[in-house]
This record gives structure tokens, sequence and C-alpha cells, in this order.
């Protein structure tokens, strides 16, 4: 199940799709990057996230990976925005089948 969400999670993302994801999200939810450190709230996390989706005029999210340990899902990505290419990995935690915490790990370019 916690897989089948997650796929649900990176379609959304990938087709900015910011209702879908506010769909997935506790109220609570935390998101944590390199970029914007932490976040809190679920309400603070989507401006966050729709920040990045206004930003560029391409946004491909594909998983190369998917894992599930429990109540904790791992994506391996490819991120392209516009001209930059990121690659990575989430780790999200979920709680009743909401996404509660993303941690976002990426090899952000230099310069």
């Amino acid at each position: 199940m916690l897989k089948e969400l997650t796929e649900k999670y990176i379609e959304a993302f990938d087709s900015k799709n910011l209702d879908k994801c506010a769909e997935l999200f506790t109220d609570e939810f935390a998101l944590e990057d390199p970029v914007v450190k932490r976040i809190e709230g679920k309400v603070e996390v989507l401006k966050a996230i729709k920040g990045i989706f206004d930003s560029c005029n391409i946004l491909k999210f594909n998983a190369k990976n998917i894992y599930q340990d429990n109540q904790t899902t791992i994506i391996e990505f490819i991120l392209k925005l516009d001209d930059t290419t990121l690659t990575g990995t989430d780790i999200i935690e979920w709680e009743n089948n909401k996404m509660k915490e993303l941690r976002a790990y990426l090899d952000i370019p230099k310069g």
C-alpha cells in the first residue's frame, strides 16, 4: 500500500499537482532538504513546493527505485528542473497512509 502511495506522490510532484500532493500529507507534515533545511506544517511545506513548481518551466521527477521498510519508503530519483538535473534520495515516513515527513538528500551542483 505505501509503495502505491509513494507512486501517487511521484506522479503528483511530476505533474506539478499541488492539490494531489496535499492530499498525501498530514497536517503536521515536515520537509527537510539541503536547500530549505527544515519546514514544518502542511501549509508552509505546500508554499515551498509551489515555489519549486513556479520557479521552472520543465519539471520531471522520475523514480529509479522505490523501497519499503515498515512505515518508511525510499525513492532513488532523478529530478530535472529546466536545465538542472539533480539525483537524490527521498526518505518518507508514513502515518495512517499519509506522509508525516520527507527527508530529501540531493546532489546539488556547485557554483
